[in-house]
């Protein structure tokens, strides 16, 4: 388990923070971008994969979306509480894989893969980029903060929490796949003075 996340360790309280007002206008803009890209590379015969679903905020858009999922949650108490959601919305088409995302074998074979979150706690980014990509055909689809003012604000609000949040310059996402097309939006507070808090990213398969 990714003891850098903050949410592991209160994943009972995970849907408490994200309906906090900041919280929920930034996740609000995130969740039409992402979204909309979903929305772009799916078909109903396809196969997704979501890599760090929490407790499924987008699982379920997943799950009326496409065919089959697959969610892989390293969080034991994360993957208990996604199943009571799916079970409760009778989402039969999800399976759920309590397991290191790292230490599995997926080369190929889904059409979409997916991770919104993850990124912001991980430090090496482009080696889960490039697992990501050897797991989709199509599309791989990912959130990461990016640096600026509302980025920095994050970040030092993680090390008050002795977490450390991991943010990079808006060019960094087409760097890690450099042979996929690579797409970015700036969500999250974004003003005529300062960036947006996180880049919505879609890479698209050669």
């Amino acid at each position: 388990m990714n003891e850098n996340n903050p949410h592991h360790r209160g994943a009972r309280l995970y849907d408490l923070n994200i309906r906090l007002p900041v919280i929920s206008t930034i996740r609000k803009q995130e969740a039409r971008a992402v979204g909309d890209l979903i929305g772009k590379y799916a078909e109903a015969g396809c196969r997704a994969l979501e890599v760090g679903p929490g407790t499924g905020y987008y699982t379920l858009m997943l799950a009326r979306m496409f065919r089959e999922v697959l969610v892989v949650e390293d969080s034991a108490q994360m993957a208990g509480l996604l199943r009571q959601k799916l079970s409760l919305a009778g989402a039969t088409n999800v399976e759920v894989l309590n397991s290191d995302f790292h230490s599995l074998s997926l080369d190929g074979g889904f059409d979409v893969a997916v991770a919104v979150g993850v990124l912001d706690y991980v430090s090496d980014p482009k080696a889960f980029i490039e697992r990501m990509c050897a797991a989709a055909s199509r599309a791989v689809i990912f959130t990461v903060p990016q640096r600026g003012f509302w980025g920095a604000c994050f970040a030092a609000g993680g090390r008050l929490r002795k977490i450390r949040v991991y943010r990079c310059q808006h060019c960094a996402p087409a760097s890690w796949a450099p042979e996929w097309r690579c797409t970015t939006a700036e969500v999250g507070l974004k003003t005529l003075l300062t960036k947006g808090l996180t880049l919505v990213t879609a890479l698209e398969a050669p």
